[in-house]
């Protein structure tokens, strides 16, 4: 059964299944709806899946930051009495994973840091979010869906780019304001004394989120398992879902609370 909650905050999100907590964390301009290639994980385990603020059906578009993201990942995990559960974020969602755990560590059982960056060089960085923005201001909104959803995937074919699509709901103004607030993230000076168990996944043909970033982020993590995803762009959930949907499973059945 899924169920769509509507908080005091305006933050929508998905529960799905039973078992230990997994919280999914989508990227920018995408949905909570973009996870459902890995909605059978409910057979596992309680998934809590929320539209960050601005982004799907969350209309708060006030403050929108990633510090704010986590805070409100964490005031809705409260409200729902979850005290400890397991992280997965996806590219941005993987920043607000970092975020979360600078927030309130103790909540974070293991966390999976999925085609995502801890640090971007600030010319590049900037670089980057003002071309994305000219395109942007540029084109229709169809037109910059199709372009996003292309440059996210390795097989540009065109049921995949199709698919691709229907996992972003792009607003201009919440998309610029996360995509400035990413760019000044850094988690480097923390990563080193992370405690918990972490696998961070990276695809190999990348065009978003190059090798270089997840490999950075290992670097400063070297107990932290990698795995790099052949044949595949920034959309495993997508691209690779089976291959995906293994690694989480195992990943979070190795650290469930019985096992530890």
């Amino acid at each position: 059964m899924i169920n769509i909650v509507k908080e005091v905050n305006t933050i929508h999100y998905l529960d799905i299944g039973q078992g230990e907590p997994v919280i999914l964390i989508h990227g920018l301009g995408s949905k909570k709806e973009s996870w459902e290639n890995q909605y059978e994980l409910s057979s596992n385990y309680r998934l809590i899946i929320p539209d960050l603020r601005g982004h799907g059906e969350s209309e708060e578009f006030d403050n929108i930051s990633i510090s704010v993201f986590a805070h409100d990942i964490l005031s809705l995990l409260a409200s729902l009495g979850i005290e400890k559960a397991h992280f997965c974020g996806l590219s941005m969602g993987g920043l607000v994973v970092q975020e979360i755990y600078c927030q309130n560590n103790k909540i974070v059982q293991s966390m999976v840091l999925s085609n995502t960056f801890s640090y971007a060089p600030t010319c590049l960085g900037q670089l980057t979010v003002m071309k994305g923005a000219r395109n942007l201001h540029s084109s229709t909104s169809d037109e910059y869906t199709t372009y996003t959803a292309e440059k996210c995937l390795y097989r540009k074919e065109t049921n995949l780019i199709d698919a691709a699509k229907k996992m972003f709901l792009i607003k201009k103004v919440p998309y610029l304001a996360s995509s400035f607030s990413a760019i000044k993230s850094n988690y480097l000076p923390i990563l080193p004394f992370v405690r918990v168990p972490t696998l961070i996944i990276g695809g190999q043909y990348d065009e978003v989120n190059p090798l270089f970033s997840v490999l950075q982020t290992k670097w400063f993590m070297p107990r932290a398992e990698l795995v790099i995803l052949g044949n595949c762009g920034h959309l495993p959930i997508l691209e690779k879902k089976h291959e995906y949907n293994h690694l989480l499973n195992r990943f979070f059945h190795k650290y469930q609370v019985s096992a530890l």
